[in-house]
């Protein structure tokens, strides 16, 4: 009889142990991963995705849950802030689509489980175009343009490169002051222009290539890309 008591006693309280263990996997989840796309950054005014699953234990998918992405601005001195929020799917998996307008540091947070990712960098660029013009002979101006936020001041300056066509590279022929684009006297904001005038050898009979490069400033581009120093490679 002492037995069989001591047994009636056991049970309730094993099954009571394996509830409260129960409770916190269903609660908790690992530190969610995740992924910008395009994973090279964007032009200026297009649209970057931040996506990433929510798992718990075993990997199950968090489903329903809310998700806050945070982001901290360039020149990243103040605190991430919350700037959007979605909803895990049936899958745990959420997705965030903004068109940020310059570099970010972007992560998420889990307000019901408390987690944070890490942060992802998040790099903006400024839309351009490349053009030439034939000055005369053997000497053509090119132009390249640039589209930034109102308030981006571009400092850094461009470099283009020539070379003779079906060449695979093309040395600096240039370097040129990024300058803002001034209407009637008075400056455009959000746009800007280099002009670099270059001869042609004689030789390549008005066949050749260019290209131009204007490295990370401002916070918009990738600080890890750079220019090339002597060649640019088609």
């Amino acid at each position: 009889m002492a037995v069989s008591r001591l047994n009636a006693v056991r049970r309730p309280l094993i099954l009571a142990l394996l509830a409260l263990a129960l409770v916190p996997a269903a609660a908790s989840g690992a530190a969610p991963e995740i992924e910008l796309s395009p994973d090279g950054g964007a032009d200026f005014g297009e649209t970057q995705a931040v996506t990433g699953k929510l798992t718990g234990a075993f990997g199950a998918p968090l489903v329903g849950r809310q998700v806050v992405l945070e982001a901290r601005t360039y020149p990243f001195r103040r605190p991430f802030a919350p700037i959007a929020t979605a909803t895990s799917g049936l899958d745990g998996r959420f997705a965030f689509e903004r068109a940020f307008d310059r570099n970010q540091r972007v992560r998420v947070f889990v307000p019901e489980t408390g987690e944070r990712s890490r942060f992802a960098s998040v790099y903006v660029f400024p839309p351009a175009e490349l053009t030439f013009s034939l000055v005369r002979r053997n000497v053509i101006e090119i132009v390249q343009t640039y589209r930034t936020p109102k308030d981006i001041t571009l400092t850094a300056p461009t470099l283009f490169y020539v070379g003779r066509r079906g060449i695979a590279t093309a040395p600096r022929a240039a370097k040129a002051g990024t300058l803002p684009v001034r209407r009637k006297g008075k400056r455009v904001r959000g746009r800007f222009r280099a002009t670099a005038r270059v001869r042609i050898p004689a030789a390549w009979k008005g066949r050749f290539r260019y290209a131009s490069c204007f490295p990370y400033n401002a916070g918009m581009g990738n600080p890890e890309l750079g220019c090339p120093k002597r060649r640019y490679k088609f």
